[in-house]
């Protein structure tokens, strides 16, 4: 009976191992700031928890992207990103130490 235990406990942490061994490679954050640069596939972000030197974050953007602007969702050309305007990403941080957002939120532009 022992050995079927045994068996049975190192059948589950290998499971578990496998299930959050791959769950802390890739993890969501949520950057909160200013668009420092926008380029056609990346935008900036500035958060103001930069040390005095270190260059803001550069966020992936691809067509699994949901950008929204106020409560409108928009593609990436449509929503007009502008340096400067007020930003909320939630973004994959992967183990390669690249960034890609998942979801972008804009404020309504002014009329």
């Amino acid at each position: 009976m022992s050995r079927h235990l045994y068996k049975a406990c190192l059948v589950l942490a290998v499971v578990v191992s496998a299930t959050f061994g791959t769950t802390l490679l890739a993890h969501e954050i949520l950057l909160k700031g200013t668009v420092g640069a926008v380029e056609p596939a990346r935008i900036q972000i500035k958060t103001g928890e930069e040390r005095k030197g270190q260059t803001p974050d550069w966020v992936m953007i691809d067509a699994k992207t949901k950008i929204l602007r106020d409560k409108t969702e928009l593609t990436f050309a449509d929503a007009k990103i502008k340096v400067g305007e007020r930003v909320v990403a939630k973004v994959s941080h992967g183990d390669d130490g690249v960034m890609k957002a998942l979801e972008i939120r804009l404020a309504a532009h002014p009329d």
